[in-house]
């Protein structure tokens, strides 16, 4: 993943396109705390809190970002 983001980003550098990976840790699902109820859900990350990242990835706001990968890990 990180080294098809990275070819990404370095090939369409003058082009205006961006490319990014967000690297979550375990996210705050339903389908999470069920497989895992004995777990400390309070330290898993949130997934409105990756949503607003792609979001932003995505906008204007960061055109100078490119070829980043942003590890999200939570609380850990």
């Amino acid at each position: 993943m990180l080294s098809l983001m990275k070819t990404v980003a370095l090939e369409n550098r003058d082009s205006g396109v961006t490319a990014n990976v967000i690297l979550p840790g375990t996210m705050d699902t339903p389908a999470n705390r069920m497989a895992m109820p004995g777990s400390d859900f309070s330290k898993w990350v949130n997934p409105a809190n990756v949503a607003s990242l792609a979001v932003w990835l995505a906008s204007d706001a960061a055109q100078d970002v490119n070829g980043a990968a942003i590890p999200v890990y939570g609380n850990a």
